[in-house]
């Protein structure tokens, strides 16, 4: 079946009409009516039902009328797209982030406009690692910032930093101490879906603690306002600290330690263009020139 005949289709229930139909669409109205007809033998069923007074459409009718239109739309805004290209020189690269990312991928990103003022970006966040292996396998996304390392075959998965975990609180609770145990706090964790979580509920399984976890939430910055509010301690990673959404609140180093790695990832058979290239490079280098400052202090 060809999108031309869905789209006779659409334009018969459109005027209720075969003969308006017909002139609209620039073709004989026998042809209209025998091009219905043998989609009708094809398909095993009736889509309309024609009287000397009126037409009808049937229930499978609505149904095929309903993908027909879906499908008809999808595939104008597809041809749109391919045409796009021609007038497209630098298109939009697309990157997923995790949350914690959110304070420092905007500095990176006004640096790489220095050098590409014309480039345009879309970003989403992801926090679910299988989610951005899809992504970029399907050529959704460009880049995808991951808490795990992505192993597979088609995918590059590099390094960018390592940071704590901490325990987030009011700035006048534990006075004078750098460091805590999470051991009887009151918790506001990560939803169990999210990598985070399973990061610390090994932790807490190695440490053989039961956690009293009072609150579980979507978001760190759900956390942090509950926080603000003294409904308990959220964990968070140490990067996510510098966010506006913490401010009047303090950390605690987790005792013991407990780290992350965040990775950048991208499609290996991929060719990308020199701006996803130099957006790849200025994450690594903003990272290694941070770990470089924090080595020299």
């Amino acid at each position: 079946m060809k999108i031309i005949q869905l789209e006779y289709f659409i334009a018969i229930v459109k005027y209720n009409s075969f003969t308006k139909a017909a002139q609209f669409l620039h073709i004989s109205q026998p042809s209209l009516t025998a091009t219905i007809k043998k989609m009708e033998e094809d398909l095993g069923y009736e889509l309309l039902t024609r009287s000397t007074k009126a037409i009808k459409i049937t229930e499978k009718g609505i149904q095929f009328y309903n993908y027909a239109t879906e499908l008809v739309q999808e595939y104008h805004q597809t041809l749109e797209k391919m045409h796009d290209l021609n007038f497209s020189h630098d298109p939009k690269i697309k990157m997923s982030i995790l949350e914690s990312t959110s304070r420092w991928v905007p500095l990176v990103i006004h640096k790489h406009r220095q050098s590409f003022p014309d480039q345009h970006y879309q970003i989403s966040e992801v926090l679910d690692p299988e989610i951005t292996i899809q992504q970029l396998l399907k050529f959704d996304i460009h880049i995808g910032l991951t808490n795990d390392q992505i192993k597979h075959e088609d995918i590059t998965s590099i390094p960018l930093y390592e940071e704590d975990y901490v325990i987030v609180m009011p700035e006048d609770k534990f006075p004078n101490q750098r460091s805590i145990s999470i051991k009887n706090l009151p918790l506001i964790l990560p939803n169990k879906q999210y990598r985070v979580r399973k990061h610390l509920n090994d932790y807490f399984k190695r440490l053989n603690i039961r956690a009293n976890i009072v609150m579980e939430v979507d978001r760190f910055e759900a956390a942090t306002n509950f926080v603000h509010q003294h409904l308990g301690y959220a964990v968070i990673p140490r990067v996510y600290y510098q966010s506006f959404n913490t401010s009047k609140l303090k950390t605690l180093r987790m005792r013991p330690n407990l780290k992350r790695t965040i990775y950048i990832n991208y499609l290996k058979k991929r060719k990308h263009s020199e701006q996803v290239l130099s957006l790849v490079n200025l994450c690594r280098e903003y990272w290694d020139m941070k770990s470089n400052t924090s080595h020299d202090a």
